[in-house]
């Protein structure tokens, strides 16, 4: 069967559409983690604890599409100082960040100097190369 020019119509405007609506999902998405400067986001974590990630290279991953990030946890009720260090250092694609994330935070910041040590050893693996790469959420790269 041999459709007329006239009865594509409508398939041409349904895809164009369905374009449209997909290439606006993605770029609403690429912008989420890159539009909130502190680079601070909470992610799921267990009962009783407040679990969040770091991004330490904002700036470079918005052009790269790989984020090097702290992955931290608090006990709830815990004075703020009582931080633990989940993860130092973890590279993770974009896509795999903006599946792990649920809401931008204004703090939560720590020292960095222990992210740094992990991130020197990172870059040196693979002669030089760096290291894995998550691609999977935040909590399964964890495991």
């Amino acid at each position: 069967m041999c459709l007329e020019r006239a009865d594509m119509y409508p398939i041409s405007i349904l895809l164009l559409a369905l374009a449209v609506t997909l290439a606006g999902s993605a770029v609403a998405a690429d912008n989420r983690i890159a539009s909130h400067d502190r680079g601070i986001w909470s992610i799921p974590g267990k009962a009783g604890a407040k679990r969040w990630i770091v991004i330490h290279n904002l700036a470079e991953a918005r052009a790269s599409g790989i984020y090097h990030i702290e992955v931290l946890q608090r006990t709830k009720g815990a004075p703020a100082w009582q931080v633990e260090r989940l993860a130092r250092h973890m590279a993770i694609t974009e896509m795999a960040l903006e599946r792990s994330v649920v809401e931008p935070l204004a703090g939560g910041a720590v020292y960095p100097e222990p992210f740094d040590d992990a991130f020197r050893r990172w870059q040196a693996e693979n002669d030089g190369r760096g290291g894995k790469v998550c691609a999977a959420t935040v909590s399964a790269c964890l495991e």
